[in-house]
């Protein structure tokens, strides 16, 4: 069985950032989705989260 090469320093900080971006953007649009599902305007929602109006519509 071949060991793999082990990733340098900075290819683990590399993959760790894209996973904690890839987990804020998740959490951002379940949070506009709750927020859209209690009757909040979807501009006040983009305001909150961040999110821009396409993204809070391809999310539903």
């Amino acid at each position: 069985m071949e060991k793999e090469p082990d990733l340098s320093h900075m290819e683990l900080l590399t993959i760790l950032e894209k996973v904690r971006y890839s987990a804020r953007q998740e959490t951002k649009l379940e949070v506009a989705e709750c927020m859209l599902d209690y009757g909040i305007d979807i501009t006040l929602v983009g305001a909150v989260t961040g999110l821009k109006k396409s993204q809070l519509l391809s999310g539903k």
